[in-house]
């Protein structure tokens, strides 16, 4: 075989197995790890607050799981269909700190999604239901006195069409503190992508930047400011960002507005959320709201304890 003839013919191998690693691919799966993971994060355009105690920092933030305090849970509508749910708690041992954190999505749908559309679980889909649930573990510890570092190990079990796939996934992270502010930056759903039905499912693995203030006074208010920019698997790049007002009338008694913004790639979601929280004692009652052009909005109630 001459020399062009065996080029045409790599040319063409190449060419036909592109074309049938592309027919394989059929969507993405684990849209759970694109919906906000807690309530807080919500309100904020789904970037957290990274020098809170909340316990949905272990969706987030891996290197901070030395942080939360308490136990937290979340209940939120996607329009008429998608249900997600929510719970977190951490613990510590001697050799560090230790988080355990559960999520829980459920929505009818008639395809799988191309993108990581976070648009699918609030659309009215006559389909059967999907489901997806994953059981989180992660640890932290500080390294070398100035730096904290974790790790999440993540159990994902999906559920469509009578079969069930799984798959591990791990998030890692690091975060240090400049002043009076947190950095974290995080890599999250690293491992392989699922196998449905001889197609490929691809998961939506990130990779965030976030930054988050100390709280200030401004008159008789605190305030905080939190941001994240997170690039997405398919190459989109994600801001958002956030503010707390808070006003505290009483010891104990606190009263929280929250506003954000984020970068909506799909044009059917509103880029502006919104939420309250009230807290007492050591319990804080929240909710968070995104308006959504079709089939309702998003609603979210959230509880914790610490």
């Amino acid at each position: 075989m001459g020399l062009r003839p065996a080029v045409v013919a790599l040319w063409l191998a190449i060419g036909a197995s592109a074309a049938e690693a592309q027919s394989r691919f059929a969507g993405y799966a684990g849209l759970v790890f694109e919906a906000p993971a807690g309530v807080e994060a919500a309100s904020y355009g789904n970037a957290p607050y990274l020098l809170g105690s909340g316990a949905e920092l272990i969706f987030y933030a891996p290197a901070l799981i030395d942080r939360i305090d308490g136990l937290a849970a979340g209940l939120q509508r996607y329009g008429s269909e998608g249900t997600l749910a929510t719970l977190a708690g951490a613990g510590s041992i001697g050799l560090g700190d230790f988080a355990v954190g559960l999520q829980y999505f459920r929505y009818n749908t008639e395809r799988f999604p191309e993108t990581p559309n976070l648009q699918f679980p609030a659309l009215k889909g006559d389909g059967p239901p999907l489901t997806e649930f994953v059981v989180s573990f992660g640890y932290a510890r500080e390294l070398f006195g100035a730096v904290g570092a974790g790790i999440v190990a993540k159990h994902l079990e999906y559920q469509y069409l009578g079969r069930t796939e799984r798959a591990t996934l791990l998030d890692v992270g690091v975060a240090r503190g400049f002043g009076p502010t947190m950095v974290s930056i995080a890599a999250r759903n690293l491992g392989s992508d699922l196998t449905h039905s001889g197609r490929e499912l691809r998961i939506p693995r990130q990779l965030a930047l976030g930054i988050s203030t100390e709280s200030f006074e401004v008159g008789e208010l605190d305030m905080f400011l939190t941001s994240q920019v997170a690039r997405r698997r398919d190459g989109e790049i994600i801001p958002a960002g956030g503010v707390e007002v808070s006003y505290w009338p009483v010891q104990g008694y606190t009263f929280r507005l929250r506003a954000g913004l984020q970068r909506v790639v799909e044009d059917k979601r509103s880029p502006f959320t919104f939420g309250l929280a009230f807290t007492g004692d050591a319990l804080t009652l929240e909710y968070a709201f995104q308006a959504f052009d079709v089939d309702g909005n998003a609603h979210r109630f959230g509880l914790s304890f610490r």
